[in-house]
């Protein structure tokens, strides 16, 4: 039987003056090395000056500073076993299609949509002790498997910030059908309570709990009791007030109503509103009034009342709410119930459809925004990211799943921040304390933003009392990537993101 032609590598990876210390591993495009006899080699020790393997698709053309930048990246960070860098799509002409601009290390976008695909960076230790199994078992993920099992050994996993290779591959990385097989036997050998599921777009999955019994849950609401307005930014007397409408929403949940207990901090005396009502749920009200003339203070208000929730598990809500997704709260305690999380964030759309949370970055503006804010929900976003789970450095407080335990470690929201900065900071400080901050598009809301109060700009003592505290952690944002833009809410790569492919083809044309 003929033997099928090994690939050579593209002409850039001979050009490179590797050192012993690194040993360059290219790939077929199954991902499995074209001399898969070196990995044995490292296994066994028979390479001894080896530090470090640097793993690719043999078609792609790699950075010129690619070996300065990977041998720094070693020096710098003793503590990571494991780097990736991002990676650009080009077509056959070498004009960039995209860039992957990646984030460090986020456990549920990796599980959502292996986002760290290629190129690898593994040190040669790492590489001997989880050894990546190829074959029908784990097919194309063979790669995401071993950074699966790096998690399980604890080896330190990060990223290097800069377009390390150039791919004529769309997005080399694996399957999502061998992603899933990957994910749910590492979960069964884990004995982790966890499963896949398709996402919300063809290429990413679903993380969801088992849950066989369900946890009592409070959803903590605040109100005073607004009604919706018009087009003409008048109240409409008539309509129903909104934590009326977020209570009647609520049958369409697919948590047992008898697990769910519902606290409204309510600001006005008259319950009017609230007579004749026979929910399922169990409705707890507690009077929030204050003096005539005094000012409202958000923060304040939900420290009160998350105290007063008797369940550890609470989901702080605002009062125009609506839900949208049947299993939102499942969706929530997904990650909420898992001890490293602090808190979950979901996907909140305005009632137009257009999006008004999926997650906050740090450093948009020079300060933390909402991305894609007010784009029609439809559209596609950067990497799919409004559509796949993901590890946040924060999310809003309009819809937030937590327990009652992280919140005390924090002390709750700071009260000088009494309407706006309060939910970012409270995130900020879980992150301090080593919680993940993570958000699901999967528990999904409409929410009339600013209903509950008049849309006012945060006074400057506020802003600058929140930029004091955290500028230096919001320009380098984990969550975010320095090649991507900060100056507009729409998620791009900067232009010098691929100065050196632009370069490259310039000097082939001449």
């Amino acid at each position: 039987m003929l033997k099928k032609p090994v690939p050579a590598p593209s002409a850039s990876w001979s050009a490179r003056a590797w050192p012993d210390a690194i040993l360059p591993l290219p790939l077929d495009a199954q991902f499995r090395p074209l001399d898969e006899r070196r990995l044995g080699q490292i296994a066994a020790g028979q390479l001894p000056s080896c530090r470090a393997v640097f793993v690719a698709p043999a078609a792609s053309d790699l950075n010129p500073d690619l070996v300065p930048q990977i041998l720094r990246a070693m020096a710098d960070r003793p503590d990571i076993a494991i780097f990736y860098g991002d990676d650009a799509v080009v077509d056959g002409e070498g004009q960039v299609r995209s860039v992957h601009c990646k984030p460090a290390f986020n456990p549920a976008l990796l599980m959502a949509d292996d986002y760290v695909g290629f190129p690898l960076l593994i040190r040669a230790s790492a590489l001997a002790s989880l050894s990546p199994e190829f074959g029908r078992r784990h097919g194309s993920a063979a790669w995401f498997r071993l950074l699966l099992d790096a998690i399980s050994a604890g080896l330190g996993i990060d990223r290097i910030p800069h377009t390390l290779i150039a791919s004529p591959q769309e997005r080399p990385k694996a399957t999502r059908a061998a992603r899933a097989y990957a994910l749910d036997r590492w979960f069964q050998d884990a004995g982790a309570p966890l499963r896949t599921a398709p996402g919300l777009t063809p290429d990413t999955l679903e993380i969801r709990r088992t849950l066989d019994t369900r946890p009592t849950v409070t959803l903590v609401v605040p109100t005073a009791q607004t009604r919706p307005r018009g087009e003409d930014g008048r109240v409409v007397e008539t309509a129903k007030p909104h934590v009326i409408n977020f209570l009647d929403s609520l049958s369409r949940s697919t948590y047992p109503a008898d697990r769910i207990r519902v606290l409204i901090g309510d600001d006005r005396a008259d319950d009017t509103i609230y007579r004749g009502r026979s929910d399922r749920f169990t409705v707890t009200r507690l009077l929030t009034t204050r003096p005539e003339g005094a000012p409202f203070n958000y923060a304040a208000k939900m420290n009160t009342l998350w105290r007063a929730a008797e369940t550890d598990l609470v989901i702080l809500m605002n009062d125009d709410l609506v839900v949208r997704r049947p299993g939102w709260i499942e969706a929530l305690l997904t990650f909420a119930l898992d001890r490293g999380v602090g808190g979950v964030g979901g996907r909140l759309l305005f009632p137009s459809g257009r999006i008004q949370h999926a997650g906050m970055f740090g450093g948009i503006f020079d300060v933390c925004a909402h991305p894609w804010y007010n784009r029609d929900a439809a559209e596609p976003t950067y990497g799919d990211w409004a559509l796949a789970q993901r590890d946040c450095s924060s999310v809003t407080g309009a819809l937030f799943a937590t327990r009652k335990a992280v919140l005390e470690a924090v002390n709750g929201f700071d009260e000088a921040f009494a309407l706006d900065f309060n939910d970012v900071d409270v995130c900020l400080k879980m992150r301090q304390l080593g919680y993940r901050i993570v958000y699901t598009p999967f528990a999904e809301m409409a929410h009339h933003e600013s209903a509950s109060r008049q849309a006012s700009f945060a006074p400057g003592a506020q802003i600058s009392r929140f930029l004091r505290r955290w500028h230096d952690v919001l320009t380098e944002d984990p969550a975010y990537s320095p090649q991507l833009r900060t100056d507009t809410d729409v998620v791009a790569p900067r232009a010098d993101a691929t100065r050196w492919i632009a370069e490259r083809l310039s000097e082939r044309a001449t």
